[in-house]
């Protein structure tokens, strides 16, 4: 089975959001219980750093290639692919 990621903050935050909602309409009852037991079994979850991924087109490895119709030339591997493309190696160039 694959993993599933999903966005921590935007976990926590929802969460909140509705934990805060049963506060405001006075429902400390199970539904609180269940939401403040939701964020403590999320907070517990190890946490998957996602390295970022930088397309050709922001890369400081890639040059604008003429012949192949704004495709980006790569000079560390020397091929051409399309802005959107990335590999494992791409660094961010600081002027793009």
């Amino acid at each position: 089975m694959g993993m599933n990621l999903i966005d921590y903050n935007q976990a926590v935050e929802a969460l909140d959001k509705e934990r805060q909602l049963l506060v405001n309409r006075e429902q400390y009852g199970a539904e609180n219980v269940l939401v403040k037991h939701a964020l403590n079994v999320i907070a517990e979850l190890p946490v998957i750093r996602q390295p970022e991924i930088v397309r050709c087109k922001d890369c400081k490895s890639g040059e604008v290639g003429e012949l192949l119709y704004g495709e980006y030339y790569c000079l560390k591997y020397g091929y051409y692919r399309n802005g959107d493309w990335f590999c494992a190696d791409g660094e961010r160039s600081n002027d793009k």
